[in-house]
């Protein structure tokens, strides 16, 4: 129910109420449609609502002019009394849209708690209670705040942050939490920020947590598709981006800022010891992120599982604390005087005793200490009267055996309840620590409704589990969520059963739990259902499902949790028969091989060779062609000869493929590879391109897909930017929609692709501020999944822009950053900066030389490319011979500004020469640009004006639109030492015109506009 004083408007009954100051309400005559505007621009408040999003949320797909909206509009003033001229309530924008400027109040409650209403008072925990209102007093400041509470299992740490998280629910908070689950290294990437995201949708406020993801965080909105409102979703599709989907860090930041702008946003994660790498990358992100938000992140963990599971969390941990990030509350064990006050005792000697009694056995543990104390209760040695716990015994006879791990105590408080109840317990144990009764009610051998009936009245004396909010089914059930008092609790329910029954219970869980996901949704689930499956030891079934997590992962490049998910995926594969175990074990090794060849760690050159082994050995030549690709691939990094004998091989085994579909597909990616390792050949070009008519003509579109999004790299090293762009484009997106269909695509690998060669390409186009943006995004893409190598190849990729551009300090300042200087500057990089392969310690060192040159360094610059030119010759890898090109130029103009004409020449001619074998116009051009300037020098008019105008019919004919300029201003240079004043001019202002066409597209005020503003002069 929305309210906008004096009216009240209810969507459920499609009703709107004019409600008096007595109280009174009155139906207001109103047309259905114009009913509907309203709902949706009361649902939008404050912001501008544009026309054709109106349209597209209420006539989606039906062909309205806007003229029809006013008429809607003025309906609803007559209905609501307002005045077009002077409005209270809907306020006009002509020509753009509408606002609704009211006030707007829901009526309605979320269920959004992160407690439960009832519990017993915290003990004990006075101080870490202060340090958590401070924290948020510092947070309702604009000072975000990240607070880890940790402490051993039942410690108290979710009594703490439950009882806090009461205590400011009266203040103006929106709170929300997500949990981490127990899983295989995790659960799926991001899994509690998603589970807190789904809450604050189904709470009163979720039109505004809709309308910030679609704004800010479309990313996270696909991610949360499945519930978000059919205006949204459409509003979704037209502002999401393919490649939002690796952009989850940066965006999340965003959102944080919106959701927590006016009021305190208190977000809990839960059990951070179970969380999933890309969760913790995003609580460093935000950690390091200057802002100044209402946000107070609670994070518990349990300090106990850190030596097993947590190495990571305990790096994030740590390095926060130290870099005073985030605030730490570390629960030990309750005080002689807080079990005192925990049983209510007086001052008597035999009570003290008592209390020195307990406190022995529970060592301070408060959940030890319940059950200690319900232990004692219930053998009657003990008793509570309103809540003051005495002995019903002398002291010393108090005989009872402590065991020496807590299961027994708990196996003892199991044993006390009913047949009905304790099959109720170990069903939902076999859940996880959280459920809903729709679940494990068959695995009990219950219904739902009866499930529910027990876990109910187990919760109102808080035995074994306790309420833990609401969900709602995609059937949209709402059920309600119960979590385990304590995680000991269910491991004792699960060691209890047999592994036959308790196989059994898995599997009837993991039916129930199909049942609840439709199967386009199922894969939100994969990770849960795999568990399931692979504990019911239905072992295909529950590896099909750890592979579609696997996909998920890698949608969201999220290469550590995609290992963790291989490692568990191997263990099971292992328990397959003999006739499928071959093929599973091929395939998980080369997802294995991918991920590393993505990361361009050294581990995929073993990994590739494996595969291929293996793959020869249970004939399976498309996969050993596969492999044999990512052994070449490999290889390239440190020798481009080496790796050319295994292109060859894949493209010769391809020739055993009879569907010419699938064959084309390697002969492509053969042809492709060694192209852009070694450089342009018009023989592997032409099989490129006759590889393209099967790869479009066959059926599998996914296949076709992939072959071009392969392609797209000869677009880009042939002077076609623009179809580079549109390739990569039109294709990534269908391979990250069908990822889980076609697990033999390496999507990393694409993703990769897609995320240097955009930036790179809009650099070449001369895009220089679109390219900026391509850049910054995938930074925050490889920076958040720790891909050291793609971060270093960016960071020198942006180097040549800003070369290009005249900012030769800039790309000095990579250089540092990237570790060239580093005996000078006597400091290593960090590790995500620290250059491992030849050819980006290569790339570094070209910019180096060639800064150096432009900061009028010239020996020291010289000096550097020379070395730099030997090596490569000497030992050429992979896109030597792309970026020798730039060095023969860097030499070339270093040479001719020292005075060394002969030398500079020689480079010159080579650099025409070498860009000759290729139809690379950019470079092509600047070979003839600079030999030109050369020939001007030497007095050689005639050969300077035969080469500038080779120049200029590239550029004008193919376009080079990042150095056309310095080829008009040269240009205009020999005009003028042929004394052609006319001609002179004409090409000084083509030289301007072009030149100023990169100025303009570069951001307003940005330190490049100076520089390039200095290099055209």
């Amino acid at each position: 129910m929305k309210e906008f004083n004096p009216f009240r408007l209810d969507p459920v009954n499609h009703r709107l109420w004019r409600v008096s100051d007595e109280g009174e309400h009155a139906a207001v005559t109103i047309t259905a449609k114009a009913f509907d505007v309203l709902r949706y621009l009361v649902d939008h408040p404050g912001r501008l609502v544009s026309h054709e999003e109106l349209l597209e949320a209420l006539w989606s797909g039906v062909d309205v002019q806007p003229e029809v909206l006013k008429g809607h509009v003025l309906a609803i003033r007559n209905a609501l009394g307002d005045d077009a001229q002077r409005p209270r309530y809907l306020e006009t924008h002509r020509g753009r849209g509408y606002r609704f400027i009211a006030d707007v109040a829901t009526t309605q409650k979320t269920d959004n708690r992160l407690s439960p209403t009832a519990t017993s008072p915290l003990i004990g925990r006075s101080s870490q209670l202060n340090a958590l209102h401070e924290a948020f007093a510092q947070a309702s400041k604009g000072q975000p705040k990240i607070v880890f509470v940790h402490g051993d299992a039942g410690i108290g740490k979710t009594a703490l942050v439950e009882t806090f998280c009461r205590e400011v629910s009266n203040h103006h908070t929106t709170q929300s939490y997500g949990r981490c689950i127990e899983g295989f290294g995790g659960a799926e990437p991001f899994y509690p920020i998603i589970e807190a995201l789904s809450r604050l949708i189904k709470g009163a406020n979720g039109n505004k947590i809709q309308d910030a993801l679609v704004a800010v965080a479309p990313s996270w909105g696909n991610q949360l598709g499945g519930i978000l409102s059919r205006e949204h979703h459409a509003l979704l599709q037209k502002v999401a981006h393919i490649a939002a989907r690796s952009r989850m860090l940066g965006e999340f930041c965003e959102l944080i800022e919106v959701l927590a702008e006016d009021e305190v946003f208190v977000l809990l994660l839960e059990d951070l010891h179970w969380a999933d790498f890309s969760t913790l990358d995003l609580i460093s992100a935000f950690a390091r992120r200057k802002s100044s938000v209402k946000l107070l992140l609670l994070a518990t963990y349990r300090s106990d599982e850190l030596a097993v599971r947590g190495s990571a969390l305990t790096q994030l941990v740590n390095g926060l604390l130290l870099h005073k990030l985030c605030d730490a509350i570390h629960l030990t064990g309750l005080s002689q005087h807080d079990v005192a006050e925990y049983v209510r005792s007086d001052d008597s000697e035999e009570s003290q005793s008592f209390v020195q009694l307990l406190l022995h056995c529970s060592s301070g543990n408060p959940l030890f200490l319940g059950t200690i104390l319900d232990h004692l209760q219930n053998i009657r040695m003990i008793s509570v009267d309103h809540g003051v716990w005495k002995s019903d015994v002398p002291l010393p006879d108090i005989r009872f055996e402590i065991p020496q791990t807590i299961d027994r105590i708990v196996e003892a408080k199991i044993s006390a309840v009913d047949d009905e109840t304790q099959r109720v317990l170990e069903a939902a144990s076999a859940v996880g620590n959280v459920f809903n009764p729709v679940v494990p009610a068959t695995a009990a051998g219950l219904s739902a409704y009866r499930f529910e009936e027990v876990c109910e009245a187990l919760c109102r004396t808080r035995t074994f589990i306790h309420r833990y909010g609401t969900d709602t089914l995609y059937s949209g059930q709402v059920v309600r969520l119960y979590q385990f008092n304590h995680a000991l609790v269910r491991e004792v329910l699960l060691n209890r059963q047999g592994p036959l029954r308790l196989a059994q219970s898995h599997a009837l869980i993991g039916k129930e739990l199909e049942k609840s996901y439709p199967s386009e949704l199922r894969a939100h689930a994969a990770f849960e259902l795999a568990d399931q499956f692979s504990n019911a030891r239905e072992w295909s079934k529950g590896l099909s499902y750890l592979r579609t997590a696997l996909q998920t992962a890698k949608r969201r490049f999220a290469h550590q949790d995609a290992l963790a998910i291989l490692d568990k995926a191997d263990e099971i594969a292992l328990h397959l028969s003999n006739g499928e175990r071959g093929l599973i074990q091929a395939m998980l090794l080369e997802d294995r091989a991918s991920i590393y060849a993505a990361n361009h760690d050294p581990r995929a050159l073993q990994a590739f060779a494996d595969l291929a082994q293996m793959s020869e050995r249970l004939h399976l030549p498309d996969i050993r062609a596969r492999a044999e690709l990512g052994l070449g691939f490999a290889l390239s990094w440190r020798d481009a000869a080496a790796c050319v004998p295994h292109l060859e091989k894949a493209a010769h085994l391809s020739d055993a493929q009879s569907e010419p579909q699938l064959k084309a597909r390697i002969r492509l990616s053969s042809a492709t590879w060694r192209l852009w390792i070694a450089g342009w050949d018009p023989e592997l070009a032409k099989i490129c391109e006759e590889s393209l008519i099967p790869l479009r003509n066959g059926l599998d579109r996914q296949v076709t897909a992939w072959g071009l999004i392969e392609y797209s790299m000869i677009c880009l090293i042939s002077s076609r930017y623009r179809e580079c762009l549109e390739t990569v484009d039109a294709n990534l997106e269908i391979l990250v929609r069908h990822a889980e269909d076609r697990p033999d695509f390496n999507i990393f690998r694409a993703i990769w692709m897609a995320h240097l060669g955009r930036p790179w390409a809009y650099t070449l186009l001369g895009e220089w501020g679109r390219a900026m943006k391509e850049f910054d995004a995938s930074e925050t893409l490889f920076v958040g999944n720790a891909n050291r190598y793609s971060t270093c190849t960016l960071e020198t990729l942006r180097g040549f822009l800003y070369l290009m551009a005249g900012d030769f300090l800039a790309v000095k300042e990579i250089c540092s950053k990237l570790g060239f200087y580093k005996e000078k500057a006597g400091h290593q990089p960090a590790e995500l900066y620290t250059l491992v392969l030849p050819n980006e310690i290569r790339h570094c060192e070209l910019l180096a030389g060639a800064a150096e040159v432009g900061l009028g360094n010239l020996n020291v610059g010289i000096d550097i490319l020379r070395k730099l030119e030997r090596d490569m010759l000497e030992r050429p890898v992979i896109t030597d011979w792309y970026w020798l090109l730039y060095l023969e130029w860097s030499l070339a103009n270093a040479l001719l500004r020292s005075g060394e004409i002969e030398q500079a020449r020689s480079h010159a001619d080579r650099m025409v020469e070498r860009s000759d074998r290729s139809i690379e116009v950019t470079w092509r051009a600047m070979a003839r640009e600079v030999r030109c300037r050369i020939a001007i020098e030497e007095g050689d008019l005639e050969h300077a004006s035969r080469l500038i105008h080779e120049a200029l019919h590239m550029t004008e004919v193919m376009g080079a639109p990042m150095i056309d300029w310095r080829v008009h201003r040269t240009a205009a240079q020999l005009h003028r030492a042929q004394d052609d004043a006319r001609r002179a001019a004409f090409e000084e202002q083509l030289f301007i015109k072009k030149a100023q066409r990169l100025l303009d597209n570069l951001p307003a005020g940005h330190r490049l506009q100076e520089t390039f503003t200095r290099l055209m002069a």
